[in-house]
């Protein structure tokens, strides 16, 4: 299985907490880059980059670079509250 696949909302159904936070995100590439990352959060570039690394956010490395599913980023955020 792939780590983009293992994001747990792309196979249940949203409720109403994950659309609010998907249409916050509306703006957003379905799969975003750090830099990405960085401002839905709010946070810096070590914090964005620590996330990925740990796997706390799941991503995929292409090259040098990360891909990051934007329903993986709201997973993290709904994990969080």
């Amino acid at each position: 299985m792939s780590e983009i696949a293992a994001c747990t909302l792309i196979q249940e159904e949203p409720d109403h907490k994950t659309e609010r936070y998907m249409m916050m995100f509306k703006d957003y590439p379905d799969v975003v880059t750090v830099e990405h990352l960085q401002k839905m959060l709010g946070v810096g570039r070590k914090i964005a980059y620590l996330l990925v690394k740990e796997n706390k956010i799941r991503s995929v490395r292409v090259g040098r670079s990360y891909k990051i599913p934007k329903l993986c980023v709201v997973e993290y955020l709904l994990d969080k509250t």
